[in-house]
């Protein structure tokens, strides 16, 4: 998902860069060439590439972030916080399970656990967007997954805006290459909604119920047949012991894995540490090497 949304940001920002057969990796985004007009285009009124690259880093940030929010099941906006160029400290499962609250579950600790993993936006979540991603033209929430749709619809739209009404070297790009950064970003969404099957798709109850009772028969038939094959009695008890513990922890750790999103415990998916990861990347996307004077 981060990936294909990310290739797309890539694609389009590169696409987008000017340069000459002075600069074999083009312009970056802070470059003072890429804070200028564009030197043919730059009667169509368009922002500098600098500012067109900010355009799409929010933007893709923004869309993997209310993703990650859909799949967490995290409606609150106010979860999304304003982005900043440093790498995230990782903290051990110690100094987790106390920030957070953990291990106890409870829909309340679940809110308060969100709220203090909050997801970094570079650019932060502007006024106009919060407008947008709140609500419908009724006044009804809007659910998760129509708000990462709407998010992508932006990214597009953007990116189409720059190629066909703006300054910039995208309209000048090959179209069967062009229409590959529309392919890679489609494809993120395509993995997101795998991800998101996984997310809102429970557990069958009478399987997990079945199981139990499976369980347990084989917990209390189990020591019954080692004590008629085996004689000795110190054997008899490690083998009941190891036989029923093996199972019962097995059972146990499916189903501390059955919601990877939800942050309950520590040992579900880092989704703060992946939106860190992601906005790294996307700064990572508008630097060149120093070109030798």
């Amino acid at each position: 998902m981060a990936a294909k949304w990310l290739d797309g940001a890539l694609m389009g920002i590169s696409f987008d860069a000017a340069g000459n057969n002075k600069t074999p990796m083009l312009y970056g985004a802070q470059d003072d060439e890429s804070m200028k007009p564009h030197p043919k285009h730059g009667e169509k009124g368009g922002p500098t590439h600098s500012n067109f690259y900010g355009d799409i880093v929010h933007l893709c940030s923004l869309l993997h972030a209310v993703a990650l929010q859909h799949l967490r099941a995290d409606s609150n906006l106010d979860n999304l916080e304003v982005a900043y160029p440093e790498a995230p400290t990782l903290d051990n499962v110690g100094k987790k399970m106390k920030n957070f609250g953990m291990p106890t579950f409870s829909p309340a600790k679940v809110d308060d656990t969100l709220a203090r993993q909050k997801l970094p936006v570079l650019g932060g979540l502007r006024p106009e967007e919060r407008r947008a991603l709140e609500t419908d033209a009724r006044g009804q929430v809007l659910p998760t997954d129509a708000r990462v749709a709407m998010v992508e619809g932006w990214f597009m739209r953007r990116l189409i805006a720059r190629q066909k009404f703006e300054e910039g070297e995208s309209s000048v790009t090959s179209p069967p290459i062009l229409s590959r950064l529309y392919q890679v970003i489609s494809d993120g969404t395509l993995w997101f909604g795998a991800a998101s099957k996984v997310a809102i798709t429970p557990f069958p109850f009478p399987y997990h119920n079945i199981i139990t009772v499976f369980l347990w028969m084989y917990s209390l038939l189990a020591p019954v047949l080692i004590n008629g094959i085996i004689m000795d009695t110190g054997l008899r008890a490690v083998f009941s012991f190891v036989s029923v513990f093996c199972y019962h922890a097995l059972n146990n750790i499916g189903d501390n894995l059955e919601d990877p999103y939800l942050p309950y415990d520590p040992n579900e998916l880092p989704l703060p540490d992946m939106q860190h990861s992601v906005n790294m990347r996307l700064f990572a996307f508008g630097v060149v090497p120093a070109r030798a004077e």
